[in-house]
């Protein structure tokens, strides 16, 4: 409990800063170690500057900045995740928002018996935000100062990344980005939007990033080029950047920059920016910038963002988590200690998917751009079957299905010959799942003899798999589409692939088992006239030799799942 008088200098100190001056400092910071309240109580103050903000702007707009501010409990953990709090501290806050997470280092300055000495440089381009930074900042200014730490800011109403001299010669920007100023530490919740390919922001990232890619990406970079040795970095940012081509060389650049030491994760996709709708899976990461990578990395874990208590924590192998056999510099983020020997298992599978003369290609069909050639009834002359997403469920291809008025069918034309397939056996897998769903891979196998037509056309959002030298069997067909479908690949490929995209890249480097495996499962679901999740699983589990404690593990996670 504060004291009777402390109380009453927190309520002077609302309406009049002097009023804390009649204590001794060292008395006030006494009682402040004793006690969070008053702590909490700026801290606090601070989150009212977002929800005035949040309040006055509509989601859409902020959506549009890229905005989504980090709400307390969040700030509060990724300050403390800094290992170390120079006594001369110098930060970095490169998309500062209202300030929260520079509030957040405040928060635990006031913890410390020391005298620290900050000074911050924030970065935010949203003019009506500045006067709500500064505001928030004066009163920590004054707070530390009454608490013997002393706390210098720069706010900069202009954008890191464009602002920064580099920019303007973007062949040189990663190598050379010539700054006068270093930092100890970086705290970040950097914008999320994807940026043109013309655009500044794409040339300042050309050596790094291609395609079309995502801001978050380039700020971690340069604030990476602007820490000092053994300085470290906090961010809160989407998890894409951890797989997929168009993240892959900027991985491969950071990684050889920065030493990785902990990953956090949310159990809810949702939770973490609740007041933002914002649905796309973030993860806190730690980095120290060094070109020697940790021995182990931390993977901690909450069940909920704004609860009170410690995560769970598993201190595991770095090689396990930094991924680079087939040069693609993966970051997988196995969820528990089952996940950990699922990867190691997998691991040491003798193929890739492309070893196997396996391909995967996307359905060529673009409704839009198709769309005199798409029909409602599958009945006429030259019509074929349109295989859809929602065509597609577990082991099963169902067609004709009308849903939402959807076509069923295409007309066929020999100007269009190159957006139909020739009939023949597939392994179709949805590209897209939403986030309720169980599982992250939906694979369904499409079998030659069920169709009479010659041809079949197959919708943008599918992906299907092929053999490069020759027709796919049945068999071989179930036992990839089984292999899919379990809960063995499903956590396997949740531990490489954060997105809800199947992404056709990161199946191409997957691991397989050996092509008898694949072939002795598919050989004996032929044998079976109804196949199910539970009797599947116990078939994979059996042929591919899985331990009984992971076994154990994903079958109850099939019965779980079942029950759901």
């Amino acid at each position: 409990m504060l004291s009777t008088h402390l109380r009453m200098v927190l309520w002077n100190t609302h309406y009049n800063n002097k009023a804390i001056l009649s204590m001794e400092k060292t008395n006030i910071m006494s009682e402040i170690r004793k006690s969070g309240v008053l702590v909490n109580t700026y801290f606090h103050r601070s989150d009212e500057f977002r929800i005035r903000h949040e309040g006055k702007t509509p989601i859409a707009m902020r959506k549009k900045k890229g905005q989504f501010f980090t709400p307390l409990p969040i700030a509060s953990y990724m300050a403390s995740l800094f290992t170390r709090l120079p006594s001369d501290c110098h930060i970095l806050d490169p998309g500062a928002g209202v300030g929260t997470l520079t509030a957040a280092i405040c928060q635990r300055v006031l913890a410390c018996k020391n005298r620290r000495n900050l000074t911050v440089i924030l970065y935010e381009t949203d003019s009506s935000l500045i006067r709500l930074l500064n505001e928030n900042l004066k009163q920590w200014q004054s707070i530390l100062q009454k608490c013997g730490h002393k706390l210098l800011y720069d706010i900069r109403n202009r954008d890191f990344i464009l602002s920064n001299p580099s920019c303007e010669k973007p062949p040189h920007f990663f190598d050379q980005v010539g700054n006068d100023e270093e930092f100890d530490l970086v705290i970040m919740n950097p914008p999320y939007f994807k940026v043109a390919g013309n655009s500044a922001y794409s040339r300042a990232m050309q050596h790094v990033i291609h395609g079309q890619p995502n801001i978050y990406s380039l700020f971690m970079a340069l604030a990476a080029e602007f820490l000092c040795k053994g300085g470290q970095m906090v961010a809160i940012t989407p998890r894409s950047f951890c797989n997929g081509l168009y993240f892959r060389g900027f991985r491969r650049w950071f990684i050889d920059r920065m030493s990785l030491r902990l990953v956090h994760l949310f159990e809810s996709r949702s939770e973490a920016f609740k007041s933002s709708n914002v649905l796309q899976e973030n993860v806190i990461t730690y980095w120290v910038k060094s070109n020697i990578q940790s021995k182990t990395v931390k993977i901690t874990r909450l069940l909920n963002p704004n609860a009170v208590g410690s995560p769970s924590v598993q201190t595991l192998d770095s090689k396990l988590i930094l991924d680079n056999t087939c040069g693609n510099s993966f970051i997988r983020i196995p969820e528990n200690y089952p996940d950990v020997d699922i990867l190691k298992l997998v691991d040491k599978w003798p193929n890739r998917f492309s070893d196997l003369n396996l391909r995967i290609s996307t359905g060529p069909v673009v409704s839009f751009r198709a769309k005199k050639y798409l029909r409602k009834s599958h009945k006429g002359s030259k019509i074929i079957p349109l295989i859809s997403q929602h065509n597609i469920h577990p082991y099963k291809i169902s067609w004709p299905v009308s849903k939402n008025d959807k076509p069923t069918s295409f007309q066929f034309d020999t100007e269009v010959r190159h957006l139909v397939l020739p009939t023949a056996n597939y392994v179709l897998l949805r590209r897209f799942t939403v986030k309720e769903e169980r599982r992250r891979l939906v694979a369904g196998p499409l079998l030659k003899a069920n169709f009479t037509q010659s041809y079949i056309a197959l919708e943008n959002h599918l992906n299907y798999v092929w053999h490069v030298n020759k027709d796919l069997s049945e068999g071989e067909v179930l036992g990839i589409t089984a292999l899919f479908n379990s809960a063995l690949f499903d956590r396997y490929y949740r531990a490489i692939s954060g997105s809800t995209q199947v992404n056709a890249n990161e199946i191409r480097t997957l691991r397989f088992p050996d092509w008898n495996a694949i072939m002795a499962i598919g050989k004996a679901l032929q044998d079976r006239a109804n196949i199910s999740h539970a009797d599947t699983e116990e078939l994979v589990l059996g042929h591919l030799g899985v331990s009984e404690h992971v076994s154990k593990y994903l079958m109850e996670l099939v019965q779980w799942e079942k029950g759901k």
